[in-house]
């Protein structure tokens, strides 16, 4: 290169940055919300306390919320006072790092928006301090945004999802790729559920504390997947579908239900309890404006309850989407919520014993390929040397083994081959 040109160049270049760094807010355009003040009075998701701030676009308002004392969440809210229903939070920014009260909600001349402690202490930002943001917007789709002089988006709450997406969000290859559940109600921190995107298709892992990795509960790979992988992205869509495309590879459209009525304003989310459900809300609607309008698991749609990890609790039997049985030593009892597996408090193979269940799975069972092909022997001896594991599921006909951390929720199958070998003690 010329040293003409290479001047030219490096000129363009300081003009280009200092232009992007003496853009700036209009003082106008800057505020500051102080989370203080009387709690507002309207009927909430999770029962929450919550302190209503300005940005507002119906059915959309930007809060801060609490489920337990002082540890508050910076939230969009979903919903109108005019409906008297329960309005819901459908996007978060600091979850599992909650600030107290008079913590402030500060976006600045420089471009940033920040939620800082009363001490200081940042507990989340949008990191755009010097980046050519003029303005703030909050659109009428639940998208929060930074923006440039040309109204292009710096940043975009849209790319930053916990446990819902709203229509137009999407999981993407090179950005958001997962939602993960939230823990409880009153706790709000990651749950033991996600859905992650992967390589070709969509993924829900359950986290159990007792094993070492995710363990796969429902797999999309009939449903929605790309020929070639990697998928690009997976866009939830007002017909309540869920549009893909591969990065190599065509994609399509899920269609999740026919929609009854106009469904713009819905979302969807993976529930506390690892469900995946679609929720729509009629703006015209004078009460009852929020309905489930899609549901994963469940008799009417692709997979039944019974493969919700915990839909019998700790330990449990279901069939049909019921919590049927509670499996013991002597045989398979009345289920009810204090169903737990016997304790094993020794690894000595003196020990303890295994029971046997006939056509019962494991919720991995459906949609991994367990360990083999070995013989019964082989798979009862990996359980029986590792003092974690609390039993194993042994498929006669493939002779698949499954090792199991975790018990939580069986199932009742039609095939008498698939067995279920569960630990106890000798007395």
């Amino acid at each position: 290169m010329f040293p003409s040109q290479h001047f030219l160049l490096s000129l363009s270049f300081f003009f280009f940055f200092s232009f992007i760094a003496h853009a700036s807010v209009p003082p106008s355009a800057t505020f500051k919300y102080v989370n203080e003040g009387d709690f507002g009075e309207y009927i909430v998701e999770y029962d929450a306390n919550y302190r209503v701030l300005d940005p507002f676009a119906q059915p959309f308002q930007l809060c801060f919320y609490n489920t337990t004392p002082n540890a508050f969440t910076l939230a969009l809210r979903m919903g109108t006072v005019r409906s008297e229903s329960l309005m819901r939070w459908v996007w978060e920014a600091n979850r599992g790092n909650p600030v107290g009260e008079n913590a402030t909600l500060t976006f600045g001349t420089d471009g940033n928006l920040a939620l800082a402690d009363a001490d200081g202490r940042i507990a989340w930002q949008t990191n755009t301090s010097n980046k050519g943001v003029v303005g703030f917007k909050l659109f009428s789709n639940g998208n929060m945004v930074l923006h440039d002089k040309n109204g292009k988006f710096i940043w975009q709450s849209f790319d930053y999802p916990t446990d819902t997406l709203l229509v137009g969000q999407s999981l993407k290859l090179e950005g958001p790729n997962k939602l993960v559940s939230r823990a409880s109600e009153k706790e709000n921190k990651n749950g033991a559920y996600s859905l992650f995107m992967e390589d070709k298709t969509l993924a829900m892992y359950y986290k159990s504390p007792k094993a070492s990795k995710p363990l796969l509960y429902f797999l999309f790979n009939d449903l929605l997947s790309v020929a070639k992988g990697p998928l690009k992205r997976v866009t939830f869509l007002s017909g309540l579908e869920l549009e893909y495309e591969g990065a190599k590879s065509f994609g399509g459209t899920l269609t999740l239900r026919r929609p009854k009525y106009n469904m713009t304003l819905s979302y969807l989310r993976l529930g506390i309890d690892g469900n995946l459900k679609i929720h729509t809300y009629e703006d015209n609607a004078d009460w009852s404006a929020w309905q489930v309008t899609y549901t994963l698991f469940s008799r009417d749609s692709w997979e039944t309850e019974c493969q919700l990890p915990e839909r019998c609790g700790n330990f449990g039997v279901c069939e049909e989407d019921q919590c049927v049985a509670c499996p013991s030593p002597k045989g398979l009892l009345g289920w009810s919520k204090n169903c737990q597996p016997a304790k094993v408090n020794s690894c000595g193979l003196k020990d303890f014993y295994y029971y046997k269940l006939e056509g019962i799975d494991h919720f991995t069972a459906k949609y991994t390929k367990g360990d083999g092909p070995m013989k019964q022997d082989a798979c009862s001896s990996k359980c029986s040397k590792d003092c974690k594991c609390l039993g194993y599921f042994y498929h006669t006909q493939s002779s698949r083994c499954w090792i199991a951390y975790d018990l939580k929720t069986l199932t009742r199958v039609g095939n008498s081959t698939h067995l279920a070998y569960i630990k106890a003690p000798n007395k």
